[in-house]
């Protein structure tokens, strides 16, 4: 859609805004809404907690990862506009705004603070605020990015008259819809696509490419049926589990120094990932130096369903170690391997170990799991064919994820775009 623009614009000398509209007014943040840090709470605690605890995960998630506490230092109210003002370096929840739609027993954690609009339309202030350019410039240099109570108070609001503010807010509130929409659609494509990925391999790798040999019964609940000249071997009588590297964090040491300790966050889609790293200085056995094939797994994590997600290291990727939370899987069939531990079979029985308190997946547990193992010369087809079929799947899960990115863009674009004046919505709302 072609948006018009505003008839007149009047000059601006801020780094993240060149001009607005001529009856536009700027007023900083504090003369238009209350301010309220959280407080610090208590350890969190599993869901017999009575208040959800208002973290920067939940408000970066909108309200999907939930935490619970016992006691409500900071409630929160309707139409609060809840903003992260602390995060991790390289994270990505700081500046992330919430607005709460609803009463809720919230209880505000010290990362985040809830911002109670006076003089403008709320869900105004909250499209403005949202992941806001200037923000987004402060870094107080230290292990955490921060937002100061001081330079987030005097933040100049872009103020239209509360008829435009709440015609823009219509508008948008219709137009993100729909965008939303598109997105909820394709993350379901995601979602499908990966499920018959899994279905593919686990078909694949139990009950091999032809499907008119003579079946018989495994002995094994979760493998059924498999081919009649196939076995059903434990891992470690195929290959070596092998528990990661345990170092200090005085271990810990800048890039090019050390060598690189491959960690749960270098394992996501399958492949590794290197925007998360950690090199060490430690004196490393050679049982954990990567080697092309390995398999490493994640065996540790504080989410359960992390816990067994992999990836299998290349020519390129070997020579680096792995960490403790974190082991390698070796032997000299793991080209087929690999897509045993990505089939459902794999994740039902690492589920079968793991209990609501600890989400591990030891060594032992590991070497104990039960396959379906085919003829060498079967492997072989297997793994050409599930290669064949999983890229295709995984290509088009690519275009997918990237159509969502590009719907994720315009949706801020339109945002920024309609707050700040640059377009003018006012005959299409």
């Amino acid at each position: 859609m072609k948006y018009n623009k505003y008839q007149e614009y009047k000059s601006l000398s801020f780094p993240f805004l060149d001009e607005i509209p001529s009856e536009w007014m700027i007023v900083p943040l504090y003369a238009l809404s209350n301010f309220r840090q959280g407080k610090l709470h208590e350890p969190y605690i599993h869901e017999d907690g009575k208040f959800i605890c208002i973290n920067s995960r939940f408000v970066s998630t909108e309200g999907k990862k939930l935490k619970y506490c016992s006691v409500n230092l900071s409630p929160v109210k309707k139409s609060d506009i809840l903003m992260v003002m602390s995060d991790l370096p390289n994270g990505r929840a700081l500046a992330k705004a919430l607005f709460v739609k609803g009463e809720n027993n919230y209880a505000l954690n010290q990362r985040v603070c809830a911002i109670t609009p006076t003089n403008i339309y709320p869900r105004f202030l909250y499209y403005q605020l949202n992941r806001n350019a200037y923000f987004l410039s402060f870094d107080d240099g230290s292990n955490q990015t921060n937002l100061s109570n001081y330079d987030f108070k005097k933040y100049p609001v872009l103020l239209p008259s509360k008829e435009e503010q709440q015609t823009i807010v219509n508008y948008l509130d219709s137009a993100t819809a729909k965008i939303d929409t598109l997105i909820e659609k394709q993350t379901k494509l995601i979602a499908l696509l990966k499920e018959k990925r899994q279905a593919v391999i686990s078909t694949a790798v139990t009950r091999g490419l032809d499907n008119t040999v003579a079946m018989k019964d495994s002995g094994v609940e979760w493998l059924g049926e498999i081919p009649e000249h196939w076995e059903v071997k434990k891992l470690k009588y195929i290959g070596q589990a092998i528990i990661g590297l345990t170092y200090s964090p005085n271990n810990i040491i800048d890039e090019n120094e050390g060598i690189l300790v491959l960690r749960s966050s270098n394992l996501q889609n399958g492949g590794l990932y290197y925007g998360d790293n950690v090199y060490v200085n430690s004196d490393i056995p050679d049982k954990l130096i990567t080697k092309d094939g390995d398999i490493v797994i994640c065996s540790r994590n504080g989410s359960r369903k992390l816990i067994g997600k992999n990836a299998m290291i290349d020519k390129k990727s070997a020579g680096v170690s792995f960490g403790a939370f974190t082991s390698v899987f070796r032997s000299e069939i793991n080209q087929y391997i690999f897509y045993i531990l990505n089939s459902s079979l794999f994740k039902f029985q690492s589920g079968r170990f793991m209990t609501t308190t600890i989400n591990q997946l030891t060594t032992g547990t590991l070497n104990e799991f039960q396959i379906a193992l085919a003829p060498i010369n079967e492997q072989d087809e297997i793994v050409s064919y599930l290669k064949e079929k999983t890229s295709k799947i995984d290509s088009l899960i690519s275009k997918t994820t990237k159509a969502i990115d590009l719907l994720k863009e315009k949706r801020t674009a339109l945002i920024s775009s309609a707050v700040t004046g640059k377009i003018d919505v006012r005959e299409i709302a």
